[in-house]
């Protein structure tokens, strides 16, 4: 026996000892280094047969997700998506467990409790990833994808890299988003400013993002942007995308600070130049999502995204589109949305979660689900399926976020990186756009806090 056959045996072994697998995986696994089926059978009994599995009183598996997705979509998620996901599997119990709120503590505190509810897959956003794999907690989503090529190709690359920690795929994208410019089309007729293109390769400058901004204030009876004014989350994954588009990244994959660099001044002095011209408006303090300020006509442009998609269809008061970021170096975009992740329970659950992981990257999946939920597809063959194409066309204003998903930036996925972001508004942010301090020295106490992060 070879000595890669010999650790590969060894493994399964432990594995089939601690329970973390079951009787068929473990045959398979046997089988697939080499071993033949008789022997398998032998080895099996020889570590004490099949191991115990989390079951239900019906003796079926029971595997549990933990999200937060919004109650309408949920409702047509487990009416129309589910059924026929669960008719597949007779011997599965599918248990979603609504959490409201997405908090990542609740469901560190439910894993740390085990028992019948513990997570076997969670709705999260990928911020949480470091922190999993450096408490074991995530199984092998990397071979397993690497082991069904077709639907890695098929994911966006961006979002290949948003599930990527240190050079692995951990978790998969559920649905993405991000932010982009949603423009008053009358202000910008009414100041007589050209409307920018939604190809992020061919559209706006960052000076003409400027001019814009002042040219709606003077003629528009509003100012040109809604400023979000200051808190700690949703300003950081801004500046994720304003530094992208001048070629810069937030936080290196060692944790180093990215922002503290000529990219990072160049970006942070053209938004404060916005404040100084006396082009903007702010939004409320620590609601710079809040899109009300935007509708009621305070200003012509704001940063925001496709969750909106409910109430923008049904909005009249004036006529609007949706565009990239201005560019100053490439086109680039914040990118957003939850990822499934599963845990490293039993095999089985494992192997039903990575069932539903390949339904739910399915076009009929990503497609239901994202025009439901006002969401984007993370496949690149569920968008240019003819039913999200007709879907576009019907809405063309989504192709704003929807030309951005290829180009988008990802958050960093350290243990810190929260963290970070809190740091960067507190010390840079909020000191830069709210208070006009120094560019350099505000993004230098930033960078400091988040090198001490790296080193606590």
């Amino acid at each position: 026996m070879r000595h890669e056959q010999r650790e590969a045996l060894h493994e399964i072994v432990g594995n089939i000892r601690s329970g973390r697998i079951t009787r068929r995986s473990f045959l398979e696994r046997a089988i697939a280094v080499g071993l033949s089926s008789t022997a398998a059978v032998s080895l099996l009994e020889a570590c004490g047969g099949q191991p115990s599995t989390s079951t239900s009183s019906g003796g079926k598996t029971t595997v549990n997700l933990y999200h937060t997705i919004p109650t309408a979509t949920e409702t047509y998620w487990k009416e129309q998506l589910l059924p026929s996901f669960e008719k597949k599997y007779p011997n599965m119990t599918f248990s979603p467990y609504q959490l409201g709120v997405e908090d990542p503590k609740v469901i560190r505190t439910k894993i740390k409790a085990g028992g019948s509810t513990a997570p076997d897959m969670a709705w999260l956003e990928s911020g949480e990833t470091g922190t999993y794999v450096g408490a074991n907690l995530l199984p092998d989503v990397n071979g397993w994808l690497n082991s069904h090529a077709s639907i890695k190709q098929n994911i966006f690359p961006s979002l290949v890299k948003l599930s990527s920690y240190q050079g692995k795929v951990w978790s998969l994208p559920w649905m993405t988003n991000n932010t982009a410019m949603q423009i008053n089309l009358d202000a910008f007729n009414a100041a007589g400013v050209p409307i920018p293109s939604q190809d992020p390769t061919k559209t706006w400058t960052w000076d003409q993002f400027a001019d814009a901004c002042k040219k709606i204030s003077a003629k528009a009876g509003m100012k040109g942007f809604l400023m979000n004014n200051g808190g700690p989350g949703w300003d950081a994954w801004l500046f994720h995308a304003w530094l992208g588009t001048n070629g810069g990244t937030f936080l290196s994959d060692g944790g180093d600070p990215g922002f503290n660099n000529t990219a990072g001044a160049e970006t942070m002095s053209f938004l404060q130049s916005l404040v100084n011209d006396g082009a903007i408006a702010y939004s409320a303090p620590g609601k710079g999502y809040d899109p009300s300020g935007w509708y009621s006509g305070k200003a012509a442009i704001m940063a925001n995204g496709p969750w909106n998609f409910p109430d923008l269809v049904k909005f009249t008061k004036f006529k609007f589109t949706v565009v990239p970021y201005p560019i100053n170096k490439q086109p680039a975009a914040n990118t957003g949305g939850d990822q499934l992740f599963i845990f490293n329970n039993s095999q089985d659950k494992v192997n039903y979660s990575l069932d539903y992981a390949e339904y739910m990257l399915s076009d009929d999946f990503q497609v239901k689900f994202n025009i439901e939920s006002g969401n984007l597809p993370v496949t690149q063959s569920a968008t240019a399926s003819s039913e999200y194409q007709a879907h576009l066309k019907q809405y063309p204003f989504l192709n704003g976020w929807v030309n951005g998903v290829p180009y988008g930036v990802a958050r960093s996925s350290l243990p810190q990186s929260t963290d970070a972001q809190t740091a960067f508004g507190q010390k840079a942010w909020d000191p830069i756009i709210l208070q006009k301090a120094n560019v350099q020295q505000s993004l230098a106490s930033a960078a400091s806090a988040v090198t001490a992060l790296k080193q606590s």
